[in-house]
């Protein structure tokens, strides 16, 4: 269980999810390397052992970064189980990698978000209660 969030480098700049047009072929974000490298500098420490799923475990949360098995990574899914203070970095990331972040829970761009961690609360108030459930 996450919150999940997908980057993808569009041909231009979109506001909102319905913009994109359905013929949109999203550019690459770079080789496999060049993304690992990115990503482990925006998030040190990120464990590549195995190199399509890098491992970030840090002060703010974790994040597992699927990068697929292609050497020109078309797309980057995150999996956040994090504070709000991880965002930050996320963002990062898509400014570094000249891409848009897509949250999954509500089908928004990060960057045009008034509240861009507004999912990932929600997420966490979800995970919350399932983890009193479990132990009531």
């Amino acid at each position: 269980m996450s919150w999940d969030v997908s980057l993808y480098k569009f041909t231009r700049r979109y506001s909102n999810i319905q913009d994109i047009p359905g013929d949109e072929q999203p550019r690459p974000l770079g080789t496999l390397s060049e993304v690992q490298t990115t990503v482990s500098d925006v998030f040190p420490g990120t464990n590549w052992n195995d190199p399509v799923w890098g491992i970030y475990d840090g002060d703010f949360g974790s994040i597992e970064f699927n990068v697929g098995k292609d050497d020109s990574v078309q797309s980057l899914a995150l999996h956040v189980r994090a504070s709000d203070a991880i965002v930050g970095g996320i963002l990062q990331l898509c400014e570094r990698l000249g891409c848009q972040a897509i949250d999954l829970s509500n089908s928004s761009f990060l960057d045009q978000a008034e509240r861009p961690a507004a999912g990932l609360a929600k997420w966490r108030e979800y995970r919350d209660q399932v983890i009193a459930k479990s132990r009531g």
